[in-house]
């Protein structure tokens, strides 16, 4: 009989154990998003994180997960779309999309600052045919990469060449050589803009891709990461001293305007209307802005 007991009793503690522990199990989830850009229909395209971990009572951890993934959704926070493709094993950086096309190219492989490949893929969410995803590789990297404006090539750059290259591998071709090559854009309009430094100072330069027509700016009225406006292609867009800024007249009489101090933007993209830029801040873990260079207005869409 008091064995009987005994087993009752300690029957009960158990039980009382395993309440305790499942009252005080946890779990806890948070979600990342950076990294935007734009499509050619106005979203913008980001990545995104999800990270979840399960605790006892007691405090341990009993289980973790973790994915990452692109999506893309409009300015003013609706139409969030399911996740385009997984990107968990590899993060996906620098992401632009193509301005005639449903492609996105990102870098890959990035060590010591280079991309050692560079992925095109489709991110249409309609039935299509043609190419699915490709990969250009290069030996050692490159620095950073755009589309061409009709999407047939990419252009990107080393620390000394500028080439732009076929998305199919073919026709890489030098446009100039020179040294300290930092950043390359082109999408909008006829010419290549790309960024030197010059005694550790962003400078402005455009060039059309067979090499001709150079135009270096002063470095008081260059722009870093810089963006060819689509409606004007005398005006970039880029940062200033960690401010959005503007840089107008370029063919003629070169000027700078500051659209917002201190942004603390980081690799901000031009909308193809020209009308908007994306960006996070490199001082935010997470967050989506865009920002209207008419109004100076700026949103936090996630």
């Amino acid at each position: 009989m008091k064995n009987i007991k005994l087993l009752m009793v300690f029957m009960l503690l158990l039980l009382t154990a395993v309440v305790i522990v499942g009252c005080g199990a946890s779990t806890q989830s948070s979600s990342y998003f950076y990294a935007p850009s734009w499509t050619r229909g106005g979203a913008i395209i980001f990545t995104g994180e999800l990270s979840s971990s399960s605790k006892d009572w007691w405090g341990g951890q009993t289980s973790a997960s973790f994915s990452q993934y692109v999506r893309t959704i409009y300015p003013a926070g609706t139409g969030e779309s399911s996740s385009l493709f997984d990107t968990t094993s590899n993060p996906p950086y620098a992401m632009v999309c193509s301005p005639v096309t449903d492609y996105v190219a990102y870098g890959n492989d990035l060590r010591s600052g280079l991309y050692r490949t560079i992925v095109v893929r489709n991110i249409s969410t309609a039935t299509h045919t043609g190419l699915e995803i490709t990969e250009l590789a290069f030996n050692p990297g490159v620095k950073a990469f755009d589309w061409s404006n009709d999407g047939t090539k990419l252009v990107y750059c080393t620390s000394t060449e500028v080439r732009t290259i076929n998305i199919n591998g073919s026709a890489d071709t030098l446009v100039l050589a020179d040294t300290n090559l930092e950043f390359v854009a082109w999408q909008y309009g006829g010419r290549i803009a790309f960024i030197r430094t010059v005694s550790s100072v962003p400078r402005l330069s455009l060039i059309y891709p067979d090499g001709t027509g150079r135009l270096d700016l002063a470095a008081a009225v260059s722009v870093n990461y810089p963006q060819v406006s689509s409606s004007n292609t005398s005006e970039v867009f880029g940062l200033s001293d960690g401010g959005l800024a503007k840089v107008s007249n370029i063919d003629t009489s070169p000027a700078l305007t500051v659209l917002k101090a201190n942004s603390n933007a980081s690799l901000p993209r031009l909308s193809a209307d020209a009308k908007y830029l994306t960006y996070s801040k490199s001082t935010e873990s997470t967050g989506i802005y865009f920002f209207d260079v008419t109004t100076l207005a700026e949103t936090k869409v996630k």
